[in-house]
């Protein structure tokens, strides 16, 4: 095993923990009768460390496979659909919305990573669209 093929396994990891996070997160705020929720620390804390490994593992794929955002249509569309992803994960769960549509955004963020993954695997620009 290469180190490159380390960096891009721990790469698909942090991304599939990523949204394993989100998706508990979000499954525990949408219940339809949430028992208060005080996460413990950790639980707190291991988003942010996967978000950050993730994103880290990210520019180090990048930057060894000499691929520029600017040049690379599907890599810079992916990255402004992690934008978008991180922007409607905020709007569902940081900011007082009425629950349905907190379910809305938490579906959109969904797609959004569903499309992410699927440039990640084609390459293509066009994601899920292709």
């Amino acid at each position: 095993m290469t180190p490159l093929d380390i960096l891009l396994a721990t790469h698909v990891l942090m991304a599939t923990l990523s949204v394993s996070l989100f998706i508990y997160r979000g499954t525990r705020y949408l219940a339809p009768h949430p028992a208060p929720i005080h996460d413990p620390r950790w639980l707190r804390v291991t988003p942010h460390l996967v978000d950050t490994l993730l994103l880290l593992t990210g520019v180090a794929l990048a930057w060894t496979l000499a691929l520029d955002p600017f040049a690379v249509k599907w890599l810079g569309v992916k990255l402004l659909l992690v934008v978008a992803y991180i922007a409607v994960g905020i709007l569902a769960f940081r900011i007082p919305r009425p629950r349905w549509l907190r379910m809305g955004l938490f579906i959109l963020a969904l797609l959004i990573f569903a499309d992410i993954v699927a440039i990640a695997l084609t390459r293509s620009p066009a994601g899920l669209g292709a």
